[in-house]
Formats: C-alpha cells, sequence, structure tokens
C-alpha cells in the first residue's frame, strides 16, 4: 500500500487581471457635475420638460455603466469558474476515497464491538452459575463494552471482572432473602388459614415481607368478621324460619278449629261431614256454650271469602276489630 501524505504543494499560474475605464476623468466630471446641477433644483412648470429628458439620460447613462459593468464581471469571472470546476472534481474524487475508508473504519469498530459483546457474554455464563444466578438479572453496563475494559489479548481487565462478580453477589444475597421471606410468608398464612401459595407470591411482585404479614393480619380480621355476619344472618335465617312454622302452626290450628264442630258429643269436619272424634265426656250444655276467641287469619282474598262464608252458614258472628 502507498503511503499517503499529505504534504502536497502545487502552484497555480494566475495572473491578476487590470480593468481600465477609458475617459475615466471625463466621466467622473461629468457625474459630479450632473449631480450638483439636479441636486439643488428646484422644479417648477417652466423647467419639468427639461428634467423629465435630464432623467431619461441619467437612466440610459446608468444603465449603460451597469451594462459595461455586467460584462466586464462576465468575463473576469470565466476562468475563475473553470478552475473552481477542475478543483471541485479533484476534490469530490478525494473525498470519495475517504468516505469508504469512513465506511470500513465504522464497520471494523462495530466488528470489535461485537467480539467484545461475545467475549464478555462468554464470561457472564461462566461466572453466572458459580454465584447461582440467572445472567438475564445482570444489567450489563455500557462502560463495559468500551475498548478499555478489555486487555491487550481481548479478555476482561481485572476491574470488570471484580465488578460483575460484586454485582452477581447482590444478586444472589437478593435471590436469599427473597426465597427466605417467601418460606416466611407461606408458613404464616397456612398458619392463620390463608392460602400460603398465594400470598407468597406477592414476594415476587416486589411486596416487602413487613407489609405482606400486615395485610395477612388484616385478612385474617376481615375473615373473623365475615364468618360473624354470616353466623349472625344464619341465626336470624333461623329463627326466622322458627317464627314461620309457629305460626304457620298456629293458622292451621285455628283453622282446624273453626272447621270442625261438636254434635251429640262427636266432632265432625263441616267441609267432609267426617266424624274427626267422639267425645264422651262432653254434655250437651258444654257444646251448647258459645266461646269467643279473636284470631288474626291470613290468606287471599278468596281463602277469606270462603272462610267468612263459612262462619256465616254455620252461624258463627264476625266482629271487624
Amino acid at each position: 500500500m502507498n503511503e499517503l501524505t499529505t504534504d502536497i504543494k502545487f502552484n497555480v499560474d494566475f495572473k491578476p487581471s487590470e480593468i481600465t475605464i477609458q475617459n475615466e476623468e471625463q466621466l467622473e466630471s461629468l457625474v459630479a457635475a450632473t449631480i450638483t446641477h439636479y441636486s439643488s433644483l428646484v422644479f417648477t412648470d417652466d423647467n419639468i420638460p427639461e428634467a423629465k429628458e435630464a432623467k431619461t439620460k441619467l437612466n440610459s447613462i446608468s444603465k449603460l455603466l451597469d451594462d459595461q459593468r455586467k460584462e466586464v464581471k462576465k468575463s473576469y469571472s470565466e476562468p475563475l469558474k473553470a478552475f473552481e470546476t477542475k478543483i471541485n472534481a479533484l476534490r469530490d474524487r478525494i473525498k470519495g476515497v475517504s468516505d469508504e475508508i469512513n465506511v470500513g473504519i465504522s464497520e471494523y469498530k462495530d466488528q470489535q464491538k461485537q467480539l467484545r459483546s461475545d467475549k464478555l457474554m462468554e464470561t457472564l455464563t461462566e461466572m453466572a452459575p458459580n454465584y447461582e444466578v440467572d445472567i438475564a438479572a445482570v444489567e450489563i453496563k455500557p462502560t463495559w463494552l468500551n475498548k478499555g475494559s478489555f486487555t491487550a489479548k481481548g479478555e476482561l481487565t481485572k476491574k470488570v471482572l471484580e465488578e460483575i462478580a460484586g454485582i452477581m453477589t447482590l444478586i444472589a444475597k437478593e435471590n436469599q432473602r427473597i426465597k427466605e421471606d417467601k418460606v416466611s410468608v407461606f408458613n404464616y398464612a397456612k398458619a392463620v388459614g390463608l392460602d400460603g401459595d398465594g400470598w407468597s407470591s406477592w414476594i415476587d411482585k416486589g411486596r416487602s415481607l413487613v407489609e405482606i404479614m400486615k395485610e395477612i393480619d388484616q385478612a385474617v380480621k376481615d375473615k373473623k368478621a365475615r364468618e360473624e355476619q354470616e353466623r349472625i344472618a344464619e341465626e336470624q335465617r333461623l329463627a326466622q324460619e322458627e317464627a314461620d312454622r309457629k305460626a304457620k302452626e298456629e293458622y292451621e290450628q285455628a283453622m282446624k278449629e273453626l272447621r270442625e264442630r261438636t254434635v251429640d258429643d262427636k266432632v265432625i269436619d263441616t267441609e267432609t261431614g267426617e266424624i274427626i272424634q267422639e267425645d264422651t265426656e262432653l254434655t250437651r250444655q258444654e257444646i251448647e256454650d258459645t266461646q269467643t276467641h279473636t284470631l288474626k287469619v291470613t290468606g287471599t282474598h278468596e281463602q277469606l271469602s270462603a272462610l267468612n262464608k263459612f262462619m256465616g252458614n254455620e252461624g258463627i258472628r264476625v266482629e271487624v276489630i
């Protein structure tokens, strides 16, 4: 490969052009006289035509001067443009090669960085089992991939290895703490009658042992409160059932008394005519004795109507209270 050098010297044969204005003094005198004349001119109706004519001539002279300037500039700039075209072409060719070299350098840097990354992962994989940690738990620092973190032979420096070992030690301790906390939560939850697996899983979600213990205590209190409410509700339900049962019995007994009558020492069902009971001890006087009972009767409209009709047919007096 040929060695490159920036010590390149080249000369450009450049001869500055001289631009000369012919009759320059006469032109300057004309311009000065014109400026002097028209600068102090007071326009009137008499000199307006003269002023307009002078303006036209002055504009023509101004245009002539500007056209001459443009022509000279064009001729003067042509050699410069040709020179710039040649120099720019040479520069672009050099720049193209430089850009290609830059791409090659970037690719080389990426390759070297990938090699360092592979070496780092290889080292982490070798070290992780010694600390019983998962390499996924190790947060890779960007500085570990720097060229300065590796020796000339491509190995990680002692400083980086010690740093990795320290981090893995901390991770191992944290894993052990989590394991012990989960056991503590599991046992405590089981002891108070709760789901040990469910409560211990909160450790994996980042909750502290103290927080979970407090929540377990609260859960136990809530559970006891619910059980007490359920017990009270059950007692109330049973009491209501018993009350309903007694009310039903009283109602059925009352209806039975209304439905049965005693004739000649016999208790007869007034609906079927069936003899229900014979009572030889009853006297006619007792049969004929009337009695008054206050009953609370509950039923449908049809049932109450039938009851009222029955009592009327039997000569039983009914009084609305």
